[in-house]
């Protein structure tokens, strides 16, 4: 561009020139002497707006090339004519200008790119033509894949082409939709499409939340299990005592014995539903995440304590039971920890074997203390061990109810263990008994 201004500049001053020429009437020694001081005075001009205006515009034209390559770092010096280095000293607040946009943009475009990464639902964003231009953290996670997903359409990623149609009709102007949809993973899922408008009205891309519905969907199964189990539960005694109170009120209160009998039935099944209450009562109170209360407890007077309590049935089972707790005090929530004692040790006597044993050993490990229950009784089977502890769950339906369990023992015992923030764990042979194993964390006190 300046080569072609500076020859037009060279074209125009030896036209000017020639004029001259013509115009003196071709006097030879003037008219050589007119070209060449013209010539010469050319080149000097045309040297001075070198240097005052085209070199600047240059360097100007080059660093606006370079600008629109995306270097918005790009600075012109301020120099040559003040018309030119006006225009200069603008076009680098331009740039400046430029930069400062840039920075917040790419800063907005930072925490907006955060916040949705730090969304628990899954957050995705669909061109015009259905394919990926976002996707967070979360929806990776969901779906199990940490592969790039730009690019990609839903069918690539779920196979489900109910997603696929409803998405299609989403972008063609559909209105908001909500499906739920199950991925590889083997969640729950629930997608909610929306569109995203354009100025003229139209859909321009689409945004699909996901939100993950497992959890909930787990403990709507639960509640359901949950009252089946309890309604069960609730039913057997009900019935059994109906019954009985029946045929007595029908005659058979004439019968002494068999009248005796049959009150004898009635009362044991009123007890286990009182059992069954009370344990559903106890179930409750921890489940609902009451603060523990922590206070200096002596292990091995509290397993005395629970075992004294059934000295008439280990004496009437001829069970040896040995003590082998430490004598210290653990800080924990004496109350939870004496109710998992107790469900702990009432298993470990009445599933027992005759004359068998029970042992309680304590010890301190890596910074926390183990309290193991052993009996030497049935055993569990291993394919029962990963649920002896939901609720109402029985290895041995009929036995474990003609001994008055509930089912809900266990249930118990983890949730008093885990809620001073304890685990238990268990491991059991057929035919050689099981052990129960509490780990508690070593407190100390106020």
């Amino acid at each position: 561009m300046m080569f072609r201004f500076h020859r037009r500049l060279v074209f125009w001053n030896l036209i000017i020139l020639l004029l001259v020429v013509l115009i003196s009437g071709f006097n030879f020694p003037f008219s050589i002497f007119a070209v060449a001081v013209g010539f010469l005075l050319t080149m000097l001009v045309s040297y001075a707006l070198k240097l005052r205006v085209a070199a600047p515009l240059s360097e100007l034209f080059n660093a606006i090339q370079k600008v629109g390559d995306g270097d918005l770092q790009q600075r012109v010096p301020v120099k040559g004519d003040p018309e030119v280095a006006e225009l200069v000293r603008a076009t680098n607040t331009m740039f400046r200008n430029l930069g400062g946009t840039e920075k917040q943009l790419l800063e907005s475009q930072r925490k907006v790119n955060s916040f949705v990464d730090a969304m628990t639902e899954g957050v995705m964003l669909l061109d015009a033509g259905g394919r990926i231009t976002l996707a967070n953290r979360a929806f990776s996670r969901m779906i199990g894949s940490g592969r790039e997903l730009s690019g990609k359409t839903m069918l690539d990623i779920f196979r489900n082409p109910e997603l696929e149609s409803t998405i299609r009709s989403v972008l063609s102007g559909g209105t908001p939709r909500v499906i739920e949809i199950i991925p590889a993973t083997g969640r729950f899922v629930e997608a909610h499409i929306a569109g995203v408008p354009n100025p003229s009205g139209g859909v321009e891309a689409a945004v699909v939340v996901f939100h993950d519905l497992t959890e909930i969907r787990k403990t709507e199964r639960m509640r359901r299990d949950f009252v089946a189990n309890v309604s069960h539960e609730f039913k057997t005694p009900l019935t059994a005592i109906r019954g009985y109170t029946e045929t007595l009120l029908g005659g058979a209160l004439q019968d002494p014995k068999i009248a005796t009998e049959f009150l004898h039935i009635v009362e044991r099944n009123s007890r286990h539903l009182e059992s069954l209450v009370s344990d559903l009562l106890t179930l409750a109170r921890l489940e609902a995440e009451l603060p523990a209360s922590f206070d200096t407890v002596n292990v091995k007077g509290l397993v005395d304590e629970q075992l004294a309590q059934r000295q008439s049935v280990i004496a009437e089972r001829n069970l040896r039971v040995t003590n082998d707790c430490p004598d210290i005090e653990l800080y924990a929530d004496r109350s939870r920890l004496g109710t998992a004692l107790s469900n702990l040790i009432d298993n470990a006597v009445y599933y027992n074997r005759p004359s068998g044993e029970i042992r309680v050993t304590g010890a301190q490990e890596n910074g926390s203390f183990l309290l193991s229950i052993a009996d030497t009784g049935e055993g569990i089977p291993s394919s029962d061990l990963q649920r002896i502890f939901e609720r109402f769950y029985r290895v041995d339906k009929a036995r474990s109810r003609d001994r008055g369990g509930t089912g809900l023992g266990l249930s118990i015992v983890k949730h008093a263990v885990e809620s001073q923030g304890g685990s238990i764990t268990v491991s059991s042979k057929l035919g050689a008994g099981s052990q129960f194993d509490i780990r508690l964390p070593i407190r100390k006190g106020d």
